[in-house]
Parts: structure tokens; sequence; C-alpha cells
């Protein structure tokens, strides 16, 4: 895999649909070190619109007004890890269907007579018609015109080929592949770790510290999945790096802390947790995990006094809305069963490079990337779990 460009007249689209927030980044050929991320999201939130991914949600409406992103009301009737529908039964983990999102993916499929592709169809046809309209405001509708469209789209490593099949034809129906006068529309498909390598280790061609023969874990964390992908070094100028061993992956991503945490606190509550309406939920989730303890937790001592949801009731006579105390203790019981499945698959990568190649190289480096990956926790349990050699290194900012 070398990292070049090119002087061809043609935009360059990413696509990261993911199984909770979904992102486009872009370039122009002839200025291809000036990659764009699309944000400007249309939202009900004003915070919202400047993120650089939009949640992987959609609703159908009445009359084709649907709703998607930022857009969609938290309820019962919203699309949420829908990207998961395109596995058959037999390539999912059974943990999954004790997941209530996805009881009611399957549910509301069902119920809408809609097909995984065409619920996924149209919500890429939504993002990708969002893109275009950003692009071409970005660049103008003349160059536009000109400019031929190459198309990456990213697929977790672990999926199986029939899965990639039915994200290439939900790519189709979204109308990514529809005809331009300029020249045809090339899709691609690529491993989520490969696309982060491509980003992530680029940035490290002109660094001292990299020579040929250097070996990299790539381990991509995202919200269902986590795939690893090791590279080493062949040559630095041009900055090339050869896949050393087979990938790997498993479905330990985001939206299993965010499961296990919703299960704590219906332990700690109770029956009174069955009050909670849907949106409730969500909300709760939103507020106090995912823009809260999530993102805080560092795994020293603290503790957390959350509000519950105004359902959410003591007993006696007053009737006030209760609160919930956490302690660091109750967070690591969250953490630490998908933190520990997450070193397991960069143990395994790190020993499949040692068996192949001997002693030396150990990996250099495992570097961190996608929205899980960004945690601070798993970041600090990972450099502590990996051989003293190798360092860990995480991705930020909003960088595709």
């Amino acid at each position: 895999m070398a990292i070049n460009s090119t002087t061809e007249e043609v935009i360059v689209i990413g696509v990261d649909f993911g199984t909770t927030y979904s992102g486009v980044a872009w370039a122009y050929s002839r200025q291809p070190e000036n990659i764009e991320v699309i944000t400007n999201w249309d939202s009900e939130l004003t915070h919202c619109s400047d993120e650089e991914k939009s949640p992987s949600l959609l609703k159908f409406g009445k009359s084709g007004k649907d709703e998607w992103g930022y857009t969609v009301t938290p309820n019962k009737d919203s699309f949420r890890w829908f990207k998961l529908l395109l596995l058959e039964e037999k390539d999912v983990d059974p943990h999954l269907y004790g997941c209530a999102e996805f009881r009611e993916a399957h549910q509301l499929r069902d119920a809408s007579g809609k097909s995984a592709i065409e619920i996924v169809s149209r919500y890429l046809q939504l993002l990708w018609k969002h893109a275009i309209n950003d692009i071409e405001a970005a660049i103008g509708q003349d160059l536009m015109a000109k400019c031929r469209f190459d198309v990456v789209i990213t697929i977790p490593a672990i999926w199986p080929h029939y899965a990639q099949q039915r994200m290439e034809q939900a790519a189709e129906m979204a109308g990514i592949l529809s005809k331009r006068p300029c020249g045809t529309t090339l899709v691609h498909f690529v491993s989520e770790p490969e696309a982060a390598a491509l980003s992530t280790l680029g940035d490290q061609a002109n660094k001292s510290t990299v020579e040929v023969g250097d070996c990299f874990v790539i381990c991509d964390a995202g919200g269902g999945t986590v795939d690893l992908i090791s590279y080493r070094v062949s040559h630095k100028s041009p900055f090339t790096l050869k896949e050393c061993v087979k990938g790997d992956g498993g479905l330990c991503g985001g939206i299993f802390l965010d499961q296990n945490f919703l299960e704590l606190v219906k332990k700690k509550i109770g029956a009174s947790w069955k009050t909670v309406s849907k949106k409730q939920e969500l909300e709760f989730m939103n507020d106090k995990w995912d823009h809260g303890i999530k993102r805080q937790f560092r795994g020293t001592p603290r503790t957390w006094r959350l509000d519950m949801p105004n359902s959410v009731t003591q007993s006696g006579s007053q009737k006030r809305t209760r609160g919930l105390e956490l302690v660091t203790s109750d967070i690591l019981e969250v953490f630490d069963p998908i933190i520990q499945k997450i070193e397991a698959l960069v143990k395994t990568q790190a020993l499949a490079i040692l068996s192949k190649y001997g002693k030396e190289p150990k990996p250099k480096y495992v570097i961190l990337v996608g929205g899980f990956g960004r945690n601070a926790y798993l970041r600090d349990c990972l450099a502590k779990s990996v051989d003293s050699e190798t360092r860990v290194l995480q991705s930020q900012g909003s960088k595709p």
C-alpha cells in the first residue's frame, strides 16, 4: 500500500458508515492533502450541526419525508443499529440479541416491510445527498460538473463477503453510482482499519523514529466492531506499507459499553425503571453516559451523582424523583469486560507478528482510531497490557 496522489480531475469521497455514527470526507485530486470533513448537518440540536459525524439514525415518515441523523426525534419508531441488520443470524454475536436496540431494529424492519438493504440504502441516500450539496457549496457547480467521483466506503474487517455485497447493493440503490456526464463513478470498499491506516500512518512517514521494517498495529475501535490490521514499513520514500499478518476483529465496540451501562442502571434502580419511556431512556443515555461518564472515565476513584428521569420515583408519600450514585467500581464493571476482549485481540495480533518475523520486530506502535478508540481509559489499559517496547498512540480530533 503506497500513499500517493493523482493529477486526474477527480473528487475522492470517503464514506464511513458506522453502527452508531457515520461521516463523510472528501478531497480534490489536484489538492490531495486538503482533506475536508463534511459537517453542517441538519439538526434539531444547535450544538450538533458542526460535529464531524452524524448519528446513524433513520425514521421513515409519511410521503417520503424521512428523518435522519440529528433530525431524528428519539422514540420507538426510529431505526438504530440498522447496519448490523445486513448480517445473517449465524454471524451475529449472541450477546447482541440481549440488546434492546438490536431487537427493536429487527422488530421495526419486520413492521416496515423493508429489507435491511432498503433501510441502509435510504440512510446512505440522505447522507450522500447532504455530502454532495456540501461539496458543491465548497467548490462550485462548474468544477463539480467536471470532476469524476471516486468513492471509498468502509466496511468492518470481520464482515463476511455477502455483507459487503449487500453494502454494494445499498450504495447503488442510494444513487451513489448514478450516471454523471463527466465519467463513471467508481466505488471501492476497504476495511475500516485499512482506511484508518491510510489516514493515520501517512502522518508517521516523516517522523525520524519510523524505519524500514517497523510494524504498526491499527486498532479501529468503533461503535459495533473493533477491527485490527497490521502493517510493516517496506519503504520510506515513497512511504510504502505492506500488510504483514492477517487482520482480526470482534463485536466489542462502544455499543456494548452502552448496553452494560444501561443494564447497570436498571439493576440499581429496580422495577421503577419500567416507568421510563424510550424517549426518556435515550435522553438519559445521551446526557449522562455518552456526553458524561463514558468520556470522563479514567479508572481513578470518583463518585457520580445522576438525576433520574422524572418517572423514576422513590417509594413513600412524597414521591420525589430518585437520584443514583455510582462509584468507580461500578463503572469498571461496564468497561472491563469489553476492554479485556480488545486487549486479547491486540495481543493476538502482536503474537502473530512475532510468530512470522521472529523475536524482532515487535510492533513499534499500536495506534488507536475510531470513536471508541478516543476513549482515555481504553488507551490507558492497552498501554499497560502491551509489551514495554510498544507504544500506544491515540488519534485525536476530527481528522478522517
